[in-house]
C-alpha cells in the first residue's frame, strides 16, 4: 500500500512538472511568434496553463484509448479511425471549455470579441487543429511508451530465460561430469579387487571422501583456485594409490593465483585427462606439472604431462567427455573472454593452457595462505596413500 502511494505521488509530481514545462515552452513559442506584441505575457501564460491542464485531466482517457485501440495492432485502420474520432471529440470539448474558462476569468480582448459566441464563431476553426494535434501527440506518446515497456519486458524475459538455461546447462554438465569420473574410478577399483585388495579398499575409502566433499557443495558456481586444488587432491590421491611412484606431480603456483576465482570442478577433468593420456601410456615415472600465474588481470593455468610422442602429421584427437565438458563450462561462465589451447609437446605428452579473467575472492577466503592449503592437502594425501611412494611437489 505504501509502495503504491509512493508510486502515485511520484507520477503526480512528474505530471505536474511536465504540465508546467509544456505550458512555459508554448508560452515562449507564442510570444516569439507574436512579432507585433499584441499578446501580453500574463494572458499567454494563463491561456496555455488552462489548456494543458484540461489535457492533463484527460490523460487517463487518452491512455485507455491508446491501450484499447492500438494503432499498431491487427485492426490498425479501424483503431486509427476510432482514435481520430475520439481525439476530435475531446479536442472540440477542450477548445470550448478552455476558452469558456479564459473568457469568463481573464480575457483582456473583450473589445474585439464582445461575447463568447463571437469568439467561438470567429476563432474555433483556428483553435481546433492545435488541440487535435495535441491529442494525437499524446496518444502516439502513450503508444510509444507501451511499446517500449513491452520491449523491456520481453528483453528481461529473454535475459531471465537465458540465465535459467545457462544454470540448467551448468547443472547438466556437472551431472555429466560426476558419473563419468565415478564410472572410471569404479572400473579401476574393480580391476584392483583381485590384484591388490588392500589398495582397492583404500581407494573405496578415498572415493567416499571425494564424494562427501562433492555433497558439501554450497551452490556457488565459483571458488578460489586453492580450494579447487584441494578437491583435485582427493582425486589425485585415488590415482596415486593406483599408480604409485609412476605418478609424479609438480606444482608452480603464484600466491595471487591461489586466490583467483575459477568455476567449480574445473581442474579434476584436466588432471584426469593428463593421467589417462600420459601416465597410463608410459611404463616409467610420468610427471604432471601444474602452473598458475596472474598477468595483466588474467589468470593463466597450464597443465602439461609426459607421454608418448604424437605424429605431427596426425590430426588433433577428438576431445572426450572431460575436456568437452570443460570447454562448455568455460564458454557458459566467460562467454568469449576465455582462451583454451590444447597442443602436443615435442618431447611427448600434451599441454593445456587456459586464460580466464582474473577475479579474486573475498578477504576471508582470498587471504588464506597457499602454502597452508598445499600442506593440508599433502597431509591428507599421505594419510590416504599410507605406504605408497611420496609424491614429488615443488611450490
Amino acid at each position: 500500500m505504501k509502495l503504491n502511494r509512493t508510486l502515485i505521488l511520484r507520477r503526480a509530481r512528474l505530471t505536474v512538472m511536465v504540465w508546467a514545462g509544456i505550458s512555459l515552452f508554448f508560452t515562449a513559442v507564442l510570444l516569439v511568434s507574436d512579432l507585433g506584441g499584441r499578446k501580453s505575457l500574463s494572458f499567454a501564460l494563463y491561456a496555455n496553463v488552462v489548456q494543458f491542464a484540461l489535457w492533463t485531466l484527460l490523460l487517463p482517457v487518452l491512455s485507455w484509448c491508446a491501450a484499447s485501440f492500438p494503432i499498431a495492432g491487427q485492426k490498425k485502420i479501424w483503431n486509427g479511425v476510432v482514435v481520430l474520432l475520439t481525439v476530435g471529440v475531446l479536442a472540440a470539448l477542450v477548445a470550448v471549455i478552455h476558452w469558456a474558462i479564459v473568457y469568463s476569468t481573464y480575457f483582456p480582448y473583450r473589445s474585439v470579441y464582445p461575447s463568447f459566441r463571437v469568439l467561438l464563431q470567429s476563432e474555433l476553426i483556428r483553435f481546433m487543429p492545435v488541440d487535435v494535434l495535441i491529442g494525437i501527440v499524446i496518444v502516439v506518446a502513450f503508444t510509444g511508451w507501451r511499446a517500449w515497456q513491452a520491449f523491456q519486458e520481453e528483453h528481461n524475459r529473454a535475459n531471465d530465460l537465458e540465465r535459467q538455461l545457462a544454470v540448467a546447462r551448468l547443472e547438466a554438465l556437472r551431472m555429466q561430469l560426476h558419473p563419468h569420473f565415478l564410472f572410471n574410478t569404479l572400473h579401476t577399483i574393480a580391476g584392483l579387487t583381485v590384484e591388490d585388495p588392500p589398495t582397492a579398499r583404500r581407494m573405496v575409502i578415498a572415493l567416499g571422501d571425494l564424494l562427501r566433499s562433492t555433497l558439501k557443495d554450497t551452490g556457488e558456481r565459483m571458488r578460489p583456485l586453492a580450494e579447487e586444488l584441494e578437491y583435485s587432491d582427493l582425486y589425485l590421491g585415488i590415482e596415486k594409490l593406483r599408480l604409485g611412484d609412476r605418478l609424479v606431480l609438480n606444482y608452480d603456483i603464484e600466491a595471487s593465483a591461489g586466490r583467483a576465482l575459477v568455476p567449480q570442478f574445473l581442474l579434476q577433468p584436466l588432471f584426469e585427462n593428463a593421467i589417462r593420456h600420459g601416465v597410463s601410456r608410459v611404463t616409467g615415472p610420468c610427471e604432471i606439472r601444474f602452473c598458475a600465474s596472474c598477468k595483466l588481470n588474467t589468470l593463466e593455468i597450464v597443465i602439461r604431462n609426459d607421454g608418448p610422442k604424437r605424429d605431427p602429421s596426425s590430426a588433433t584427437p577428438r576431445f572426450g567427455v572431460g575436456l568437452a565438458n570443460t570447454m562448455d563450462r568455460l564458454r557458459i561462465h566467460y562467454g568469449d573472454r576465455y582462451r583454451f589451447y590444447y597442443s602436443a609437446r615435442p618431447e611427448g605428452g600434451v599441454q593445456i593452457e587456459i586464460f580466464v579473467p582474473y577475479g579474486e575472492a573475498g578477504d576471508g577466503i582470498g587471504g588464506r595462505n597457499l602454502m597452508t592449503e598445499r600442506a593440508i592437502a599433502r597431509e591428507r594425501e599421505d594419510e590416504i596413500t599410507r605406504q605408497a611412494a611420496p609424491t614429488v611437489r615443488s611450490i
